[in-house]
């Protein structure tokens, strides 16, 4: 009997180390994954925000337009964005800070650039712009500059 008890309090302790090591090494792990960027989908990420950055730069706003998600071209016809007056004129430039890509396991992958753009008229300003894989391409979503 007293064998069996031993036998029960060292089952008992290998589980309490098991669940340590797993809290210990699969937390990190797990987070390190969800938050890494992907090195296959940076490129296409940083290109769509370099491609809508530079037609807004261009004041094109066809090429801009073109960018866009699905649901940005549902909301907004063509017809309406190219009559809007663009907040965007006054764009010389810009410089992409970084490209995010946030995994988890509840909601769906975000991915999204941060840009630091200069106007012309205005103190240079750090923007976000979601970014989106939609048939095969990538498309900026609700960008904050036009």
């Amino acid at each position: 009997m007293a064998a069996e008890k031993e036998l029960s309090g060292r089952g008992f302790a290998i589980v309490i180390v098991g669940v340590g090591v797993l809290l210990c090494c699969g937390t990190p792990t797990a987070g390190f994954y969800l938050s890494r960027k992907d090195a296959r989908e940076e490129p296409g990420i940083r290109a769509a925000a370099d491609a809508y950055l530079s037609a807004v730069v261009r004041h094109d706003d066809n090429g801009a337009y073109d960018m866009l998600c699905a649901a940005d071209r549902r909301r907004e016809s063509r017809a309406d964005w190219l009559d809007r007056p663009a907040g965007g004129y006054g764009v010389t430039g810009f410089r992409i800070t970084d490209v995010t890509v946030e995994r988890s396991g509840d909601t769906p992958t975000r991915r999204w650039v941060t840009a630091e753009v200069t106007y012309s008229d205005q103190a240079p300003r750090t923007v976000g712009l979601n970014v989106e894989r939609q048939d095969g391409d990538w498309k900026v979503c609700s960008p904050d500059v036009r």
